[in-house]
């Protein structure tokens, strides 16, 4: 299996975590606030799943030469990439609202949309150190 289908693979088993935490009831174990007490561990987990999927995208679209009809095909990657983590986050946080021990609100769907938007950014930047290592 060549890399590009190895991180497909990756981003399709994050996905279905991401979706999979969205929809179980979180335990009563999980710590409510970070270490410091400063910053709450869901929107941890909001950050890390969003931006690594967005980053793992953009990563992908560009191995997999994902070529939109525009004039720009690199940022038609990453409009694409950003549009389709932010829906996958808007759409988890409306599916919560179904799900009687989740609560959705509409700062969980920005902060997804935030997230994959810097991930993308991130994305962006590791396929150019790829492609020209002395930046």
């Amino acid at each position: 299996m060549n890399r590009t289908r190895q991180l497909g693979v990756g981003l399709c088993v994050l996905t279905a975590a991401i979706v999979g935490a969205s929809i179980v009831p979180i335990p009563e174990t999980v710590p409510s606030m970070d270490p410091t007490g400063r910053i709450d561990v869901t929107t941890l987990a909001h950050i890390a799943g969003y931006g690594l999927l967005a980053a793992g995208g953009v990563v992908y679209a560009e191995r997999a030469g994902w070529n939109p009809s525009m004039r720009y095909p690199q940022l038609g990657r990453f409009v694409m990439v950003v549009a389709l983590v932010s829906a996958l986050g808007v759409g988890t946080e409306l599916a919560q609202a179904a799900i009687p021990w989740r609560q959705y609100t509409l700062a969980d769907m920005l902060l997804n949309s935030v997230s994959a938007l810097g991930g993308a950014l991130l994305g962006v930047g590791l396929c150019r150190l790829a492609t020209d290592p002395s930046r």
